[in-house]
């Protein structure tokens, strides 16, 4: 059945209706060709050796240069170039003879790096987020998002996931005047993380109860929120938790352990973004390893041990991208994992009046003034003055405000002026995501 033509009965379908078909979707997805392919494929891999791991990469790498040689009309001109002979590739140090792929190149080149190769199964057009500025788009197969959703599913066995296990998901999409909305190709109940306030609380609990997910699923930020908002109001869900699977952002490592300790239970979180290049488990909080079978990752020093994360997927051959930069920066540790640290470029921190810089780390006496702040964000639209948003719990005080506007003030030594307002929610991208940062001065 037309992949188009699902999606379309799916979204336009009642919610009461999604329910009883629940399963003819579900299995759309576990039965599906691609997605059995790459999870048996994950499976095998935990008794094979790592030789072995490393020629399916290379194998999968050569397979990818080759075909976006033969069918993509910028590689094409490119290898011919550079003289590059992709049949020829032997080891991943030949593949540095490729310049790297920009978002800049990509918005250049658009057309010509569409496969002139019909892709069974066909393809769709997406944007990127635009964290670091402008949304990039892009074309991905649909089958990719069955391999991606293999591996993804496999590294939720780490904490028990099954197929049939329930979740509920915090996650920004297209809710209208909904609060939830049930999805059942992934047996998911997608709660708003907008409309989610101490005013809407008790709402979100009764249904939560009611459906009984097995993990909580999402945006880290909105989970601590509602944590939160649990945690102030002494108010307890009525089944048990297995686990917390995180998505999108970068976390917070106490608020992280608060969210844990308060449901008891391990969540868990994986790297990866939307042009499908690299993917990369999370081993212990904060400690990744890139996926061999997803794609071939490189780490191109920056400075220390700094590195710039470099993709070359296998998922997508709509839009094959070769040496890509993703823009995002990981350490590396010596057991050879990584730590994530983001965007090279993402504003978290806030410009005084003479360009000083304050970053989150300098601010983190925060914590010990607002007492009785369920969550804060700074706003800032000028250098010298910034706006502080707080949503304030059932303690909370409007004395308070000239306390802590006072002891901020005191801290960055009247560099900032600070403007102090009080919301009961905070402002979220077009996504839902959750910035502590947010700032539309240029960053020079």
């Amino acid at each position: 059945m037309n992949k188009h033509f699902l999606k379309s009965i799916r979204d336009k379908m009642p919610e009461s209706l999604k329910y009883v078909t629940a399963p003819f979707f579900r299995i759309k997805l576990i039965k599906n060709k691609e997605f059995c392919k790459y999870y048996n494929l994950l499976e095998r891999r935990e008794v094979i050796s790592s030789e072995r791991i490393k020629e399916y990469q290379l194998s999968q790498t050569k397979g990818i240069l080759v075909y976006s040689y033969q069918n993509v009309p910028y590689y094409t001109e490119l290898f011919n170039k550079i003289n590059f002979k992709p049949e020829k590739l032997n080891s991943f140090d030949d593949i540095k003879i490729i310049p790297f792929l920009t978002k800049e190149i990509i918005r250049e080149n658009f057309d010509k790096l569409i496969s002139t190769k019909k892709v069974k199964g066909g393809y769709y057009s997406t944007t990127t987020s635009g964290t670091t500025g402008e949304p990039l788009k892009l074309l991905l197969d649909y089958d990719s998002i069955f391999k991606e959703n293999a591996f993804v599913y496999y590294f939720r066995k780490k904490l028990g996931y099954q197929f049939e296990d329930r979740l509920v998901t915090f996650r920004g999409i297209e809710f209208g005047k909904k609060f939830w909305r049930y999805n059942p190709i992934n047996n998911e109940t997608i709660f708003s993380p907008f409309k989610l306030s101490r005013l809407t609380l008790e709402l979100y609990i009764k249904k939560i109860n009611e459906i009984k997910p097995s993990y909580f699923n999402g945006y880290f930020s909105s989970i601590f929120y509602f944590a939160k908002l649990l945690s102030e109001n002494n108010i307890k869900l009525n089944f048990r938790l297995k686990g917390i699977f995180l998505s999108s952002e970068n976390i917070n490592e106490v608020e992280r352990l608060f969210v844990e300790s308060l449901f008891n239970v391990k969540s868990l979180t994986f790297y990866g973004h939307t042009e499908r290049c690299v993917i990369a488990q999370e081993i212990k909080h904060n400690e990744y390893s890139f996926d061999p079978y997803y794609g071939f990752t490189e780490q191109i020093k920056i400075k220390d041990n700094s590195f710039e994360i470099i993709g070359t997927g296998f998922l997508n051959k709509t839009m094959p991208l070769i040496r890509y930069k993703t823009d995002d920066v990981c350490l590396t540790a010596n057991d050879g994992t990584v730590s994530i640290i983001g965007r090279r470029d993402v504003n978290d921190f806030l410009i005084g009046v003479n360009d000083e810089k304050i970053y989150n780390s300098s601010l983190h006496f925060l914590s010990d003034i607002l007492i009785n702040v369920t969550n804060y964000q700074f706003i800032q639209e000028e250098k010298g003055k910034s706006v502080l948003l707080i949503v304030p719990n059932k303690d909370f005080t409007t004395s308070e405000i000239a306390f802590i506007k006072k002891e901020i003030e005191k801290k960055t030594k009247g560099i900032i002026d600070f403007e102090i307002k009080v919301v009961n929610s905070l402002q979220l991208s077009s996504r839902g995501k959750f910035k502590r940062f947010i700032s539309n001065i240029k960053n020079d």
